[in-house]
């Protein structure tokens, strides 16, 4: 008979006796980012990077026991030489983990949970507000708080982990970084942190005059939205005081209209180059189709 012996990263020896003709089994762990055992990563060039944050994620007992040692030597260098196996603890959590990942409730749960567990009633509400945008308002709730807490059901698979330091397609990462800048959480802006961006548009503004029973008449502006730093419903109340008539905002086939009761095309494209600084270059008078520049 002969003994075999198997050692651990605590340090602790266990001993086992089988017969001479067996070939006893080692489970070796190797770091999936630098190719060697978890207790020579650290004096790589990528430790930080990518070894330590990988051996937390996916064997987070072997981390917490390398990481008491470099304590306990008080140096930050780990004093075992020995190899690193996988112990039955991990062993134990790879039987146990879950069948399935959490479900986005849960996800959304769990976060909250971590972070904010005052605001955890608001999650069935913040599922229904963004629905279908559940990607995007994750992204802004880990720009905001924080990681998102590990799912069990991922701890123990380092696939997920391998492709973690690929370059992503740039512009899915600008979409979703617009995505970010667009979506708010709680309706709070944060210091430091972007502002909703504006989605620009090309400033033009059309104004015609349609008659109407009674040989009356009325203006109809379009394009006032594309103008920046404005408010429809304060320029149909600057409309309505200036031409002493009835001025409204209105859903129309091509956006939203301003209509002003009576005729006053030409004196509309004054006032709205003068007071509302839009440029003449961009103000277009349609007499009865033949759309020219008001300068």
């Amino acid at each position: 008979m002969s003994t075999a012996t198997a050692t651990v990263a605590t340090g602790t020896t266990t001993t086992d006796t089988v017969s001479s003709s067996c070939i006893v089994p080692v489970w070796v762990l190797y770091c999936a980012k630098c190719g060697m055992p978890p207790e020579y990563c650290e004096y790589g060039p990528d430790f930080e990077r990518a070894c330590d944050p990988w051996l937390k994620k996916t064997h987070p007992e072997v981390h917490s026991k390398l990481k008491a040692l470099r304590i306990q030597d008080g140096t930050g260098t780990t004093t075992t030489t020995t190899t690193t196996t996988i112990d039955e603890t991990d062993k134990s959590k790879a039987e146990n983990r879950p069948d399935a990942p959490w479900t986005t409730e849960e996800r959304l749960r769990k976060f909250y949970e971590l972070y904010v567990p005052e605001k955890v009633s608001d999650v069935p509400s913040l599922l229904e507000k963004y629905a279908g945008k559940e990607d995007k308002l994750f992204l802004a709730l880990v720009k905001k708080y924080g990681p998102e807490p590990d799912d069990p059901y991922y701890m123990d698979s380092a696939d997920d982990d391998d492709n973690d330091d690929d370059d992503s397609d740039d512009g899915h990462d600008d979409e979703l970084k617009e995505g970010m800048d667009n979506l708010h959480v709680d309706g709070k802006k944060r210091r430091g942190v972007k502002a909703k961006k504006a989605i620009k548009f090309e400033t033009k503004v059309v104004i015609q005059t349609q008659k109407v029973k009674k040989k009356k008449a009325m203006t109809i502006i379009h394009g006032m939205e594309t103008v920046e730093g404005i408010k429809l419903k304060d320029v149909a109340k600057a409309f309505s005081k200036r031409f002493a008539g009835s001025s409204s905002v209105k859903d129309g086939p091509k956006g939203k209209e301003i209509i002003i009761q009576g005729d006053h095309k030409e004196d509309v494209a004054t006032m709205i180059v003068n007071e509302f600084k839009v440029p003449g270059s961009a103000v277009f008078l349609d007499f009865d189709g033949d759309v020219v520049a008001y300068s």
